[in-house]
């Protein structure tokens, strides 16, 4: 199809995924971010030809995703941010790791301060802090080596591989003073490996594989811990988005480990 002046391709609506995190999570992905996979054909490393296509898709107001090629360091300067800011357009970021970031209009509050990202994939946690995530496949690590806050949601797409699909994707953060992991957020995987999620900074991450076990009436989590054939303990500290373990309700997802 012949391109003309001010026109570009709108890119497909490729997945969609609902996120399973109950009320209270501390992170949650964009809830309009389409789930990105592979860099288009489209994307472009063109900065003024990005800039073009984002002023287009903000102008018609649609949802496009612009897909930009970014390398594994970018830069989301306040200039973009600004363009970008309470529009219904989402800028795709396709990096060299197969980690791709977006950052939707809707998003974005502040535009005084730009997103700086330097992404790599080499292998960081400590064993000791690997062993706090107890009965998880580990499938992949990601860091920036900025540990700033970003001024808006990013968004975090990885691949996870088809074989997954249905299970839970855990997303654990480390605190590199305390060594402590912390998680950050919980999606069921699509049909196609893919899942996503929201970050608010820079850091150390590893994303986890667990099956995934939804409440049903009369359950109790001791009662889905002797079901499951593992520990209370070992349940409950696979599910720290429960607040309290007396109180789990009908459709919760749970995070089952070691299975």
């Amino acid at each position: 199809m012949k391109k003309t002046a001010g026109w570009k391709r709108v890119l497909p609506l490729i997945f969609i995924l609902v996120p399973v995190l109950g009320p209270g999570e501390p992170v949650r992905a964009s809830a309009g971010t389409t789930i990105i996979s592979q860099a288009p054909e489209e994307a472009t490393a063109d900065w003024n030809l990005m800039t073009e296509w984002l002023e287009n898709a903000a102008a018609s107001g649609s949802g496009e995703n612009v897909p930009f090629a970014v390398g594994n360091t970018f830069t989301v300067s306040t200039d973009i941010l600004s363009r970008l800011a309470g529009k219904n357009v989402t800028l795709a970021l396709y990096t060299d790791s197969n980690v791709t970031f977006t950052v939707s209009g809707t998003d974005v509050r502040r535009t005084d301060i730009p997103v700086c990202v330097t992404l790599s994939e080499e292998e960081v946690l400590p064993d000791e802090a690997l062993r706090q995530i107890c009965g998880a496949q580990i499938v992949r690590q990601f860091q920036m080596a900025e540990r700033e806050a970003y001024p808006c949601l990013v968004n975090a797409h990885l691949s996870l591989g088809a074989e997954n699909s249905g299970k839970n994707a855990v997303l654990y953060s480390c605190d590199e003073a305390s060594g402590r992991m912390k998680q950050e957020g919980i999606y069921r995987i699509n049909e196609s490996g893919s899942a996503m999620f929201g970050l608010k900074r820079g850091g150390v991450y590893a994303a986890v594989i667990m099956e995934s076990y939804t409440v049903m009436p009369g359950d109790m989590l001791s009662r889905i811990a002797v079901k499951k054939g593992i520990s209370l303990q070992a349940l409950t500290a696979a599910n720290p988005q429960i607040a309290d373990p007396d109180r789990i309700h009908v459709g919760q997802i749970l995070n089952i480990p070691g299975v």
